[in-house]
């Protein structure tokens, strides 16, 4: 069975998160004491991981914001060092929770993307950026939609447009989708993005033209006009180049998980 889109986006999200805080960080600043707190050691490795969590940027903070957080630093250890002195690092919520955190840690650390794990060489970039360069130029549409519950409610649009309604209007009023607002503008997209019964329909129109039948879809039933087209040039190679590792290196990372999988005896209960 394979991992699920949501499974992966939190191992993702996960990974992302821890790797991102500590990507500038050496286990050598380990020896950089910068405070004693009751004889424990805060570290400059420590400063550099708190200021990362806190979202500020990789430069190492300096001046006023750099004792600030050495002071908050002190106070959280002061804070757990109080805890732990009443046992309740022995409570089972936070036995839990750690247990929880380092399970987290650790499988993040296996799909840390700058490993060797799932590095992916610039021959097979290039080679996918060669497979999918139709797919990142080619035709695009712009288009509006009025979208419909019942197909006879789909045919009465078209009757109204046949005597000169506004197709604008009539999305505005009619439409049961969310460009409703916008009088049905869905802007300008790749027939590839909509489903295949509205791509089809819509790449058959004439400019300026709507369609006279409805289509449907698992959405509804369509009303659409086709406002223009364009030829869209593929992006070179160095503009998406990280986009398509990332995309190599999802297909890896869920082989791996797939064939961990395969080889697991998972049993869920309901």
């Amino acid at each position: 069975m394979k991992p699920t889109p949501h499974t992966l986006a939190i191992i993702f999200f996960t990974a992302t998160a821890i790797f991102a805080s500590t990507a500038s960080i050496t286990l050598a600043a380990d020896k950089d004491i910068i405070a004693i707190v009751n004889g424990t050691n805060i570290t400059e490795w420590t400063l550099k991981r708190y200021a990362g969590q806190r979202g500020l940027p990789p430069e190492m903070p300096n001046g006023q914001q750099r004792i600030a957080l050495i002071e908050e630093l002190i106070n959280r250890e002061l804070i757990y060092q109080d805890a732990v002195s009443i046992g309740i690092d022995r409570t089972p919520i936070i036995i839990n929770e750690i247990a929880h955190q380092r399970v987290n840690l650790i499988a993040s650390s296996m799909l840390n993307r700058s490993s060797d794990r799932f590095a992916v060489g610039d021959k097979e970039l290039e080679k996918e950026y060669g497979n999918r360069k139709g797919e990142l130029g080619g035709k695009e549409l712009k288009a509006r939609h009025i979208l419909l519950e019942n197909e006879d409610d789909a045919k009465a649009v078209i009757v109204a447009l046949n005597k000169g309604a506004d197709f604008a209007t009539l999305a505005s009023e009619k439409s049961t989708g969310p460009s409703a607002g916008d009088g049905g503008d869905l802007g300008w997209f790749a027939t590839g993005q909509m489903v295949k019964p509205f791509s089809d329909a819509a790449n058959k129109l004439e400019k300026n033209s709507y369609s006279k039948t409805p289509v449907k879809t698992q959405f509804g039933w369509h009303v659409i006009l086709l406002e223009d087209t364009r030829l869209v040039n593929p992006p070179s190679f160095d503009e998406v180049r990280e986009q398509i590792r990332v995309g190599l290196q999802n297909k890896l990372i869920e082989t791996y998980i797939s064939g961990l999988r395969e080889t697991a005896k998972i049993e869920q209960k309901k």
